[in-house]
């Protein structure tokens, strides 16, 4: 069917470029219940994603460029999709820009050989190593989990020559875990992305989760605090690269689509900071080639080549993610999506960045700044307060502060990890953070 659509694309004397997309979709599905495991089940999908562009006009008669798009199942009608996604861009006026060119296209790892070989044995594995690990410890039980396994296929072919072909994996694991101590009970969730089973690193996780599950148990309500505020681990990646659900600073700020909207502030060559830099200096990269990650590919939807993007270098900001679209309205390289997000490693050893008094911040209800101003007030879902060689649990309160003046004082670890979207220091002080 990719080579119908493609050949009534070509037919098409109106339209000035079009992009076409295969995407096959297979893996297996386990559910897990307080009593065992409730079902493991295969599922795939097949579709295709056509984006058009055509030719329009301005008010007063310039020229100007139309999208549309249409997205069809296998046996669908490509002409009636096609016509609908043309009408669309008929009606739309948009500044004249272009689709890429073929070019070459980098061997990224983004597979995991036992999940497409074997999805429901590894997906089966990954459950009752979940399940193994919560049996260790008495005093709680797993109440739900869901074990996610995908393998995605994908072939683009675009109007001027790109005809390119991937294949990922992904698996997304969820669970829930209850405990009890005499009449107070707790349940805490965590959801974890990865492309390879072993970088869920089940065991250690489960026993993390675990351990705070417990300690919810005699957890206090929110503390006011203003001080340092120490990040680790999974909230740590979750407060630099985002949860997928709402754009983050540094993809808004980083996006030529930003820049060209006038919501990004940053200049080439000069600090992304408004004031005085305390704490160690900011490197990013914009990485779709970190092998495994979970924002890597070998291209994007566009067709555009997977690039390790320099984004900050030493505060300066270095250059724009930039689409095809974007970069023709800047003039600047296309670069593709941003992917992963990745930072430099500091020079102090964690273990020197957990000196007390300090907050640390388990896990967020929800961490969503605004994107563009980088102002937050974001609820804490758990937390420690470490001083006088106690750590004392809470719950509740809001982290309060500014993104990009929290980056501006901060010191990061020398040691680093892999967390899906986000590979850099694993541990980090914000100096001045406040919580109420």
């Amino acid at each position: 069917m990719l080579e119908q659509i493609v050949e009534a694309l070509k037919k098409r004397s109106d339209l000035t470029g079009w992009t076409v997309r295969h995407h096959q979709r297979s893996g297996a599905q386990a559910y897990a219940v307080p009593q065992g495991l409730e079902s493991l089940r295969a599922v795939d999908s097949e579709r295709f994603l056509i984006d058009l562009l055509r030719k329009t006009t301005t008010a007063d008669g310039s020229p100007a460029i139309g999208s549309g798009d249409a997205s069809l199942l296998p046996g669908q009608d490509i002409g009636k999709a096609i016509d609908q996604a043309a009408l669309v861009a008929e009606l739309v006026v948009n500044p004249v820009h272009g689709l890429p060119a073929p070019a070459p296209i980098p061997d990224v790892p983004l597979c995991d050989a036992d999940l497409q070989s074997d999805p429901s044995g590894v997906m089966l594995g990954v459950m009752e190593s979940i399940q193994a690990t919560v049996l260790k410890q008495s005093r709680i039980r797993l109440t739900a989990a869901e074990c996610f396994g995908e393998i995605l296929n994908t072939h683009l072919v675009n109007s001027r020559g790109i005809d390119a072909q991937q294949t990922s994996t992904q698996i997304n694991i969820e669970f829930v875990l209850h405990g009890k101590n005499g009449d107070r009970e707790v349940e805490t969730f965590d959801e974890v992305t990865r492309r390879r089973a072993s970088d869920l690193h089940i065991d250690s996780a489960i026993e993390d989760r675990i351990r705070y599950t417990l300690d919810s148990l005699d957890a206090g309500t929110s503390v006011t605090w203003q001080g340092p505020v120490v990040l680790r681990n999974e909230a740590l990646a979750t407060f630099l690269s985002g949860d997928g659900l709402t754009g983050d600073v540094l993809r808004t700020r980083g996006s030529a689509e930003a820049k060209y909207a006038g919501f990004s502030p940053w200049e080439p060559g000069k600090s992304v900071f408004r004031g005085e830099v305390l704490g160690d200096p900011l490197t990013v990269w914009a990485n779709r080639s970190l092998p495994f990650g979970s924002g890597s590919d070998c291209f994007d939807a566009e067709g555009l080549p997977a690039q390790r993007v320099p984004l900050i270098r030493n505060n300066q900001f270095v250059s724009f993610a930039a689409s095809q679209r974007y970069a023709d309205y800047l003039q600047i390289p296309a670069t593709g999506a941003f992917g992963n997000v990745e930072l430099s490693a500091g020079k102090v050893p964690a273990a020197d960045l957990l000196t007390e008094p300090y907050l640390e911040v388990v896990q967020f209800s929800w961490f969503n700044p605004n994107p563009v101003s980088g102002e937050f007030s974001t609820e804490i879902r758990f937390g420690y307060l470490v001083e006088n060689g106690v750590r004392k649990p809470f719950k509740g309160g809001q982290l309060i502060g500014n993104y990009m003046d929290a980056l501006a004082n901060v010191y990061w670890s020398a040691e680093t990890a892999f967390f899906g979207a986000y590979l850099g220091p694993h541990t980090a002080r914000f100096n001045e953070l406040k919580v109420a």
